[in-house]
């Protein structure tokens, strides 16, 4: 499978699949609120490989499509997750009709786009009225917390290789803004809680994005140095790594 920023579909397929796992209790949450009809037609914008559309399909009956950008991500989608309908398409324009969903979202997204507010509105008007445009997960790597020394210097500079790359390291934050200026109504904003009740456990994948980010940036020794205070941080339980990461939701009106 051909690489995407250094790394195989199958290790971002991994990297998301984490990801679904930190957002599961805020979709079980969303879907409790907006209680979309079984059989609801949801769309995923930005839908990657498949990951978020599997975990969402384990927890409600509903028709599910994704749209995305990368061919290759979404023949690995389509190869592992067959029941779910595919387009590729630029998320700012969606070969939709208007009013084809009653359920759309975004996960991990906004941050990588140049105009996100075009993309909410194209969110919105695929979207019936009285349906729901989600942001599932927005994080803001502004407000990155590192700890111990010297892992924040290192988190720093994976922030400023995301700047670097485009990402819009502020964009948890922003979203009520977004929204309101979308014109969705009865908007939403929250914070994914963060709880550790053991001791967190040390997470490969997150090492490999790190690797990814700063690739050519960084000598190979200075990250394994790196790696081994990071594995030492969690191993005495002293680690901290927290980027708030920020949901929105709006009905459309």
């Amino acid at each position: 499978m051909q690489d995407f920023r250094g790394l195989s579909r199958q290790a971002w397929h991994h990297r998301y699949t984490a990801q679904a796992e930190w957002t599961q209790h805020i979709r079980q949450y969303i879907l409790k609120k907006t209680n979309p009809v079984p059989g609801e037609r949801i769309l995923e914008v930005g839908s990657g490989t498949g990951a978020v559309l599997n975990a969402l399909s384990l927890e409600g009956n509903f028709y599910f499509s994704g749209v995305d950008l990368d061919y290759p991500s979404l023949s690995f989608a389509q190869s592992f997750f067959p029941d779910f309908d595919y387009a590729q398409a630029d998320g700012h324009h969606m070969p939709f009709a208007p009013d084809s969903f009653g359920f759309t979202f975004c996960h991990y997204l906004l941050m990588w786009v140049p105009s996100p507010e075009e993309i909410l509105y194209e969110m919105c008007r695929v979207t019936r009225p009285g349906g729901w445009v989600i942001a599932l997960a927005e994080p803001d790597h502004q407000a990155r917390i590192d700890y111990p020394p010297p892992l924040d210097t290192l988190g720093k500079r994976q922030t400023q290789a995301l700047q670097d790359q485009g990402v819009d390291i502020r964009m948890g934050r922003k979203l009520r803004s977004l929204f309101h200026q979308t014109g969705l109504a009865e908007i939403e904003v929250g914070i994914l809680s963060a709880q550790w009740d053991a001791l967190p456990m040390w997470d490969a994948t997150e090492w490999l994005m790190l690797q990814a980010d700063l690739a050519g940036q960084i000598s190979p020794a200075e990250l394994v140095e790196y790696e081994e205070i990071d594995q030492q941080a969690y191993q005495a339980g002293q680690r901290i790594l927290f980027i708030p990461t920020f949901y929105a939701l709006g009905k459309v009106p």
